[in-house]
């Protein structure tokens, strides 16, 4: 953007002193042309970085869960499609209920029986002539059996996997009459519940950057659009900077480049339904931290710009 603000400005002193020759360019034009391009240079390089740190590294995140059965067997039937949105409990894949079913009832033949025999001994120790220990020892086994028929039952009702919360499955390859081991992924979810705008901001201009700021944010896929946004955090932290600990002291090749960003979590404040967000989106972030007012106009204008610039497509 400031190679294209640069060559419009020296075009435009063209035109105005060689082409039209409209103001003679003696020396006091020179220092009014080259000061204003150095001033704005400067404010470009001190004020705006400083005041409305601007990121050209913006993506747009969200979760990515792994689907796993709670319980082994075979897939009876898959329900979820590739790439098609689902409400939160929307079917994925059914697990054969066949064997879950059989183990619910069966439990349930034998609770049924020892709630009888239980009933009965009961009956005969409120007579006297039933034994109290046996009806105690029968009173267990009903609840031990009622514990295992929920159990069963909760087996039962997992073999149906439904979706976490809104969102789509990507990748899908999984297949019915296949065998799936227990607590093993076989799908990749993405959640569509809340995204996350993550921008990398130079350390430099980090220092004014406070939650509640206001942000634009332009995204390459919606050219000469610019979203309205908030600084929701700043992620005061950096993989770079992180070590495993040992016996031995890192030393400067271990270490590696030093970090030069920190990231800085946006929240998106736009609601268009024709323009949704879409994970793993690009664009840029200007943050305004209300230091500089004409800065702050630069930078509109600036990220503007750049937004309308989306409209040329370059396939190379």
């Amino acid at each position: 953007m400031e190679i294209i603000v640069t060559i419009a400005y020296f075009f435009l002193v063209r035109l105005i002193f060689f082409d039209y020759k409209l103001v003679k360019f003696n020396l006091f034009w020179k220092f009014v042309v080259f000061g204003i391009y150095a001033g704005a240079a400067l404010t470009e390089i001190i004020a705006l970085g400083q005041f409305t740190p601007y990121s050209k590294e913006l993506l747009v995140e969200s979760r990515v869960l792994k689907i796993a059965p709670e319980f082994g067997g075979i897939v009876k039937k898959v329900q979820a499609k590739a790439n098609v949105p689902l409400k939160k409990g929307d079917p994925l894949f059914l697990m054969d209920p066949v064997p879950k079913q059989a183990k619910v009832d069966e439990i349930k033949g034998q609770l049924a029986e020892a709630e009888e025999t239980y009933k009965v001994e009961r009956a005969l120790v409120k007579r006297g002539a039933g034994v109290r220990e046996k009806m105690v020892n029968l009173g267990y086994e009903v609840d031990t059996l009622k514990a295992e028929l929920a159990q069963a039952q909760y087996h039962l009702d997992n073999t149906q996997i439904v979706a976490p919360s809104d969102g789509y499955v990507v990748d899908l390859q999984l297949r019915e009459g296949v065998f799936v081991r227990l607590k093993t992924p076989v799908m990749t979810f993405v959640d569509t519940a809340e995204y996350y705008l993550i921008a990398q901001v130079m350390q430099k201009a980090i220092q004014w950057v406070d939650p509640g700021d206001q942000v634009e944010v332009a995204l390459e896929m919606y050219p000469g659009r610019v979203f309205p946004a908030e600084v929701e955090d700043v992620i005061w932290a950096s993989g770079k900077a992180q070590f495993m600990a040992g016996g031995k002291l890192p030393t400067r090749q271990q270490i590696g480049p030093l970090p030069e960003a920190f990231v800085v979590k946006i929240r998106f404040k736009g609601d268009d339904p024709e323009r949704p967000l879409r994970f793993g989106a690009s664009g840029l972030a200007a943050i305004y931290t209300g230091k500089c007012a004409a800065c702050k106009f630069l930078r509109q204008l600036e990220i503007r710009s750049e937004s309308w610039l989306n409209y040329i497509y370059n396939p190379f």
